[in-house]
């Protein structure tokens, strides 16, 4: 657990990352968008032995990176984070630096939901579930608190968060 990402006075709840790598929503909408048009600006025109350009190589693979760099660089920055729940914040630390990635004040954030598995990891999100889940805003790079994803003991998690918002943490 990065100890370094504790304020002077503020406690620990919890710590633990992801035990699984997962794909948002958006994420697949992204990965099938780059496959469609790679097939679209590469496959069909080499299928029908059309001889393609250096330009029309650069914007199909181009447009394959354009689509697939975000979510990979997603998933890598999700494999090395820690997640830190304190009586007033939720953390985003890497695990090996110890370094803050993005943290967010209790008291900011919807209460939580808890999307649990049949084994009792899952992911706790703040609010509600939407339909989009983990659409990434500022910048696909960075992580942001948008929910803890993949953790073990959810419900566990998701209460804890709750009591530390209700004033009792």
């Amino acid at each position: 657990m990065p100890t370094n990402v504790l304020l002077p006075g503020e406690r620990l709840l919890w710590s633990g990352r992801p035990q699984r790598l997962v794909l948002a929503r958006f994420d697949w909408y992204q990965f099938a968008f780059g496959l469609l048009w790679g097939i679209a600006t590469i496959v069909v025109p080499v299928a029908r032995h059309n001889p393609l350009s250096l330009f029309a190589w650069a914007v199909g693979v181009g447009g394959v990176a354009f689509a697939w760099v975000p979510v990979v660089a997603r998933l890598r920055a999700r494999r090395s984070v820690e997640y830190v729940v304190t009586d007033r914040r939720i953390v985003l630390a890497d695990r090996f630096s110890g370094r803050t990635r993005a943290s967010a004040y209790l008291g900011t954030l919807p209460p939580p939901v808890a999307r649990i598995r049949q084994d009792g990891s899952g992911t706790v999100d703040f609010g509600r579930f939407s339909r989009i889940a983990s659409v990434p805003t500022r910048s696909s790079f960075a992580l942001m608190v948008t929910g803890l994803v993949a953790v073990p003991e959810a419900g566990r998690v998701r209460d804890l968060i709750a009591w530390a918002q209700s004033g009792q943490g």
